[in-house]
């Protein structure tokens, strides 16, 4: 069991995680500080509802990259829709009514997929540029920072306090309890329910999952649904965690959780993926960026190390299976 655990890609993530952390540690003593651990956690929250959101989709065997066009689309679009009709309530109606819009775009495009038998990829690149222009051209052009009365403050709302020595007091945000619940009900989707062995089946061998009974069209619209309404989640807690709503949130952003998702073990060609591998994967790229900045390295190497990172991650799987495959050829010409 303890073999099986060590040669897995979550247990390569998870040493990668600690030798970073302890070279960057004795290089600057602050890395080790709670404010920087509760600043990861911040920083990965709506990192971790998205790629939550992308994972089944991964698994399933689509690349997907509308997911943060509908995230910028649903919390901007909610945003606006309720400053003009004097809303003071709180951040509840704010999730609701994104997350019903989520549910729609994720619906459209998986009906899509399905009905015409599309690639995912070139739908979600359609998707991608469609609910952006929708921003931009329909909603507004520019970040829009008044708040409701009620949701004021609410960057500042912490599930718990600690006193650092380096920067005086600090919080865990209390939103970190949105990423701890829908990564358990992700985990337990994959792992125990009918919808979760049909994504792998899917992943793994689409004609083998059609004749073993598996629904594979409401499979994907199920994944499609989740996709939605998590990537509205994540950008309406990014917008209340930044204090503003802006129209193409995360434009430039989703091979950075495409990567977190890669990095924690899924393949973009379906069949593999866990939430763990996933989680690890959004605190490893976290724990570069601040790795960079602690130790005094330009932020602009962050890409450079990921992608080599990545090109590491995706060649391990290929030389694993040359190996198997060889050692199959050796054993069966014996």
């Amino acid at each position: 069991m303890l073999k099986k655990i060590i040669r897995t890609q979550e247990f390569i993530v998870f040493l990668i995680l600690v030798a970073l952390s302890l070279v960057v540690g004795i290089i600057n003593p602050a890395f080790f500080s709670i404010s920087t651990l509760f600043d990861t956690l911040r920083a990965s929250i709506v990192y971790f509802i998205m790629s939550f959101g992308v994972l089944p989709l991964m698994i399933a065997g689509g690349v997907d990259i509308s997911f943060v066009a509908i995230a910028a689309m649903t919390s901007y679009t909610t945003h606006m829709f309720l400053l003009k009709l004097g809303y003071e309530g709180g951040t509840l109606l704010y999730f609701l009514i994104a997350g019903a819009m989520g549910l729609l775009a994720g619906l459209l495009m998986g009906f899509l997929v399905t009905r015409f038998n599309l690639p995912v990829f070139n739908v979600s690149l359609a998707l991608y540029t469609m609910w952006y222009g929708f921003n931009l051209f329909f909603i507004g052009a520019t970040a829009n920072f008044d708040l409701p009365k009620g949701t004021v403050g609410y960057y500042a709302r912490f599930l718990i306090t600690a006193q650092d020595p380096y920067v005086g007091q600090t919080g865990l945000h209390v939103s970190i309890i949105y990423a701890v619940v829908i990564g358990l009900f992700v985990w337990w989707m994959l792992k125990y329910t009918i919808i979760g062995r049909g994504l792998f089946a899917i992943g793994g061998n689409k004609e083998v999952a059609i004749r073993s009974g598996f629904n594979v069209n409401f499979i994907w619209m199920v994944a499609f649904a989740l996709m939605g309404v998590l990537s509205a989640i994540a950008g309406v807690t990014q917008g209340f965690l930044s204090r503003y709503f802006n129209p193409v949130l995360f434009i430039t952003q989703p091979l950075d959780v495409l990567a977190a998702i890669i990095l924690g073990g899924a393949s973009i060609t379906g069949g593999r993926g866990t939430v763990i591998g996933t989680t690890l994967g959004v605190l490893l790229i976290q724990i570069i960026n601040r790795a960079l900045i602690l130790t005094g390295i330009p932020v602009q190497w962050q890409k450079l190390v990921v992608g080599i990172i990545l090109v590491v991650f995706t060649s391990i799987p290929a030389i694993r299976a040359q190996r198997a495959r060889r050692f199959r050829r050796t054993t069966e010409a014996a």
